[in-house]
């Protein structure tokens, strides 16, 4: 569904594009410099209010450690807004329905569920699983829809993913690594279905205690993810039955304050330099997520 809507976005912004370059030629600009102004139009799209999220996040978050000078802020931005137009107008719109690696029946092998965050889809993982996740995982994909459904709606979707990997690979125990929202949606899955078949959750930008800019959002989801709001607070009532990983970014732009990334009996492993959806294609995010889901399950964890 949601690729259906990105689609007819993009064309929009395809369209305005096209208007706004013959706009400009008929006002006497030249040809060349009218189809470079307009090509710009989708990125502005993107680039415009992620310019305002990082400015405000640099205004609310003022630790020393994430204060960029203005060269590495620009370099940030840049490579948030490349990351989230080839996100939403190419991966999540027209890339969505690639097929999911062949899995093995083999319980020995990682088995990991990729859960994608607010207004995504699968897509979210397409240049991880094409460039660097282990073909020696068992990987599989979840979309969570609706789009605007509220977070604990998407507990069963998660359970069904769960389930269909362990049968088809034999492993007792799957390892959940979501980003944004579906961290919230994995959370919401332990509640209702129980530990038992999960091994350990990592959360990359996760707003576990949730985020200024939900209010912003559409849904009962972007609700949900308001900074302190009942929902996320019920979440705090309860400890994690089991080991969490909590990735963070310094820079993040959506997720402020970027404490909010972090659970308290979770680990924590910070990245600088790195926005939202720039996470999900980072190479040094993936070196560390292939060493936690590889190393061993801690003792205490494997006992429950």
């Amino acid at each position: 569904m949601l690729a259906r809507y990105l689609k007819v976005a993009g064309l929009f912004q395809l369209l305005a594009a096209i208007v706004l370059g013959t706009v400009l030629t008929f006002a006497g600009l030249g040809l060349w410099l009218a189809v470079a102004i307009a090509a710009l139009l989708p990125l502005a799209v993107h680039g415009v209010p992620l310019a305002i999220e990082f400015v405000t996040g640099a205004l609310i978050d003022r630790r020393p450690v994430a204060r960029l000078g203005i060269a590495a802020f620009i370099a940030v931005w840049w490579g948030e807004t490349w990351r989230s137009f080839t996100v939403f107008n190419i991966d999540q719109a027209w890339r969505s329905r690639f097929p999911e690696p062949p899995l093995t029946r083999d319980p020995t092998r990682p088995a990991v569920l990729l859960v994608h965050g607010y207004m995504c889809n699968r897509g979210t993982w397409r240049h991880w699983l094409h460039h660097g996740l282990p073909t020696r995982w068992n990987v599989a994909t979840v979309n969570l829809e609706p789009v605007f459904g509220p977070v604990q709606g998407y507990a069963q979707t998660i359970h069904a993913a769960v389930e269909r990997l362990r049968a088809a690979t034999g492993a007792e125990r799957v390892t959940l690594v979501c980003h944004s929202m579906g961290g919230l949606a994995a959370r919401a899955y332990l509640r209702s279905h129980g530990h038992r078949a999960v091994k350990r959750v990592v959360t990359i930008d996760t707003p576990h205690h949730g985020t200024v800019f939900a209010r912003l959002g559409r849904g009962r989801n972007a609700r949900q993810m308001r900074n302190a709001s009942e929902f996320v607070r019920q979440l705090a009532g309860e400890d994690e039955p089991l080991e969490f990983v909590c990735f963070a970014s310094q820079h993040d732009n959506l997720i402020v304050p970027r404490s909010s990334q972090v659970l308290a009996s979770a680990q924590a492993v910070w990245f600088e330099r790195t926005g939202h959806l720039a996470m999900t294609a980072s190479d040094a995010v993936l070196a560390k997520l292939i060493e936690v889901v590889e190393r061993p399950q801690p003792m205490a964890a494997a006992a429950r």
